[in-house]
């Protein structure tokens, strides 16, 4: 709607909305019991601000002193008039909006009109009425013949010009109007007290002569007193300091002022400086207009002051984070730096004989489990490219070359087919995987499940040719020194492991996420060998993590936290990195872990508990994100926003139920549905950010033959039971590899 990338926040301790025109900020109050309509006119309004009305060219009109805020009422209400025009033809949908809005201000009598007569009130509050609800047919506002030019210049204002030309006119009209007034009201009372007229004649020493009463006389001139009784220095000091307990401005924007385009009707004032042009003149107070009903703009004040009291008073708080870039220099571990770290020179103390023993065992069982999978990968292959041959031949056309096809022209007499015809096959979409491994100390009971389901993703990418990247995410920083406890290892991480040097924070808001690593294991950029050795190293880790065996492992790669949050930011800058490296269209970005991580500084505290609400905003489009109740939902969201990514997350769950989820389902059927399928398929889906959440039973394995852990001499039914037992198995897998194949040919 502003055509720009503005940002927008919402905040408790805002009076009313208003945009700043400088930073490009429009703050909304925290509103309560509003409809939609009335919460798309007001941001409306904001926004035609943020558009339309300039930063400057008002404060030489609006000026200083106790006549300022009333002064930029006027400006507010004949601005308001124009904007809302504009807005409303820029984006005719607002026009339903607008009429629903005023209705229902008009209903809850925020104008504070319901049994007025108001042909009575002053002119510029009945033109404020008139602009709200008069044009929209929900009050009758009488103006007199020569109260309707007014009625047509507001309604043809085009530029910010004609409004401060109209605001002046109105407000000097105002002014000699309650001047003639006031000024009536002294001689009706002197008259009712019997006091003579001063000034006709007489010496004005009269006991009831008025102070504030222009006699004429030699000591009236040096003292300047005027009718308005605002002209004298001792008035005007009264007046500032009256109008100076409502504001405490210096007439320059402050924040809250008409440069911000607020409609609060008090942004301009000062207490301070030299009355503006017409100032002592002024029988317009300030104090008036926020107290007294009958003065001019008090429907203005009463719509600011109703606006006002639908806000949100519980004291919740909002609160806007911005995100960091991330230096990846400082953060990932390429493979190269990892097959490093497994050097048998780093591990000459160990038992040479032993370690050749324990990496035999762990490769013949890398290799059984990749024999284990071969149908499955099998499966998701043939699937993936039956669904691109069929997405393929939907989107196949037939075209007609121009030249005469010798078989077909002798129809020719009865059919205009007789062209030779080409199928037009369009380009394929290229894809691509980056899949991130949680490497905390949570996952050390289904670390081994976790990384199998990795490997049949890997082993997918290889037979389809597309590329791929696998990073684990760790709380461990990388050092290639062994001995933690030497000086040596000291420096290095003091030279290489801080959050500062991964992080540059660039604006006040950034949060602050924490060191971690990400360690790149396996990547399609490895030839055969390095590819071999990577798998071996990675299997033979993850038997060491899941439960001890006595071989030695880098110690940097032990399990650590969950800095999950921080993955998925790093990913924002590694998703479109690895599509422009290989020239891929579609990127599929698998997240393996067992829950969300740990907090990344994006959910605002107060007290000793949180409250309100938080946002991590988008510092490039300007989007924000609620991060409230997850920051990893709120950051999944923007990484998709960002990349345009496929998002799969796979949790893998180390229980025989889903008890655990009872509490996020609303739906009890919901559960008893997903339980059941839990339990006989052995994983469910979720709704989340994710495109696709799946929760697998951690200890699910893929078997080939139903009936090998069976005995020479078992029964007929325990081969049966066996035989439908390791077919559910077999299928559930398959399941699974299905739904994944069916979002990665996307």
């Amino acid at each position: 709607m502003a055509t720009e990338d503005i940002t927008v926040e919402h905040r408790a301790d805002a009076e009313t909305a208003y945009f700043d025109t400088h930073n490009r900020v429009l703050c909304l109050p925290v509103w309560q019991d509003m409809d939609d309509s009335l919460y798309d006119m007001l941001v409306g309004h904001e926004v035609s601000h943020a558009l339309h009305t300039p930063g400057d060219g008002w404060q030489e009109f609006i000026g200083k002193g106790p006549g300022a805020q009333m002064r930029h009422m006027f400006v507010n209400v004949v601005e308001d008039a124009r904007i809302e025009r504009m807005i409303k033809s820029m984006f005719p949908g607002l026009r339903r909006d607008f009429a629903s809005a005023y209705q229902n201000l008009h209903d809850r009598d925020l104008f504070q009109v319901t049994g007025k007569d108001t042909s009575g009130l002053p002119l510029i509050d009945r033109l404020n009425l008139e602009f709200k609800l008069g044009i929209l047919n929900i009050e009758d506002v009488s103006f007199s013949t020569d109260e309707q030019q007014y009625v047509t210049r507001m309604a043809e204002t085009e530029t910010f010009e004609d409004v401060i030309e109209l605001a002046r006119e109105l407000y000097e009209m105002q002014v000699e109007q309650d001047e003639q007034e006031k000024q009536e009201q002294e001689q009706q009372e002197q008259d009712s007290a019997g006091v003579p007229n001063s000034g006709e004649g007489e010496e004005g020493e009269g006991q009831g002569s008025s102070p504030d009463s222009s006699d004429g006389d030699e000591e009236s001139d040096d003292t300047g007193s005027s009718a308005g009784g605002l002209g004298d220095d001792e008035t005007t000091e009264e007046g500032q300091g009256s109008s100076g307990s409502q504001t405490d401005e210096s007439g320059d924007d402050s924040g809250q002022s008409m440069e911000d385009d607020t409609d609060d009707g008090e942004s301009a004032d000062s207490s301070e400086g030299e009355p503006s042009e017409g100032e002592g003149d002024s029988a317009l107070d300030y104090d008036d207009y926020k107290n007294n009903e009958n003065c001019a703009g008090s429907t203005q004040n009463s719509f600011e002051r109703g606006v006002e009291d639908m806000r949100d008073n519980s004291g919740s708080e909002y609160s806007y984070k911005t995100l960091p870039s991330a230096n990846l220099d400082k953060i990932v571990v390429d493979y190269p730096a990892i097959a490093e770290l497994w050097s048998p020179s780093r591990y000459k103390h160990w038992n040479e004989t032993r370690n050749t023993e324990t990496r035999a065992n762990s490769s013949a069982q890398l290799r059984n489990y990749q024999n284990s999978i071969k149908a499955t990968v099998a499966q998701m292959v043939q699937q993936f490219q039956m669904k691109q041959a069929a997405d393929a031949d939907k989107k196949t056309e037939i075209a007609k070359t121009g030249v005469l096809d010798t078989v077909s022209m002798i129809n020719y007499r009865w059919s205009e087919d007789i062209f030779r015809k080409n199928e037009v096959h369009p380009d394929g979409k290229n894809h691509g995987m980056v899949m991130y491994l949680d490497w905390s100390g949570s996952m050390h009971g289904i670390l081994q499940d976790t990384v199998e389901q990795l490997f049949v993703l890997v082993e997918f990418c290889r037979k389809v040719g597309i590329p791929y990247e696998v990073y684990a995410f760790s709380s461990n920083m990388y050092c290639p020194i062994d001995d933690r406890y030497s000086d040596e290892w000291d420096k290095w991480h003091e030279d290489n492991g801080r959050s500062d040097q991964q992080w540059a924070r660039q604006r006040e808001s950034d949060c602050e996420p924490h060191a971690f690593q990400l360690y790149n294991f396996l990547s399609s950029r490895m030839n055969k060998r390095e590819y071999h050795t990577a798998l071996n190293n990675l299997w033979l880790l993850t038997e060491t993590q899941n439960h001890y065996h006595g071989h030695p492992m880098p110690s940097c790669l032990s399990l650590g936290c969950t800095p999950l949050n921080e993955a998925i930011v790093c990913a924002m800058q590694q998703v479109p990195a690895f599509q422009r490296e290989n020239d891929i269209q579609i990127v599929n970005t698998v997240f393996l872990t067992d829950g969300e991580g740990h907090g990344m500084g994006l959910r605002g505290y107060r007290g000793y508990g949180r409250t309100g609400k938080s946002f991590v905003r988008d510092s490039s489009s300007h989007k924000v994100y609620d991060v409230s109740q997850s920051e990893t939902n709120g950051l999944l969201d923007m990484l998709r926003d960002r990349t345009g990514t496929n998002l799969v997350g796979i949790r893998l769950h180390d229980s025989k139920n889903i008890n655990h989820l009872r509490w996020s389902l609303d739906d009890d059927n919901r559960f008893e549905e997903l339980s059941k399928q839990y339990k006989t398929l052995n994983y469910i889906t979720l709704p989340s950010s994710y495109d696709e959440y799946f929760i697998v039973k951690g200890n699910l394995k893929v078997e080939t033959d139903a009936l090998e852990s069976l005995g020479d001499n078992e029964s007929y039914t325990r081969i049966k039971n066996a035989f439908i037992k390791g077919g559910n198995r077999k299928k559930s897998s398959r399941v699974i590899a299905s739904k994944m194949v069916d979002i990665f040919a996307a």
